[in-house]
């Protein structure tokens, strides 16, 4: 399976429609971060909903896709 992070940059680059994105990261199957308090490095984890905030913060997603998502996430 693609990474969230490798579709979120393929929406933003336009190969991927606005209704298909956000359809497929609404039922995208998100993990659980694991933290490990003796890492203090960013551990690039992906699919996770923090890679979701960090694409929002980069202009990769608008505010109503995120929405959207967040929206469809707790419907689904």
């Amino acid at each position: 399976m693609e990474s969230l992070r490798a579709y979120l940059a393929r929406y933003a680059d336009g190969g991927i429609s606005r209704e298909e994105m956000i359809a497929a990261v609404a039922a995208w199957p998100m993990q659980d971060r694991v933290l490990d308090p003796g890492h203090t490095l960013p551990d690039h984890q992906d699919n996770t909903t923090d890679v979701l905030a960090a694409a929002l913060l980069n202009q990769q997603l608008t505010e109503g896709d995120y929405e959207e998502i967040l929206r469809r996430r707790r419907l689904g």
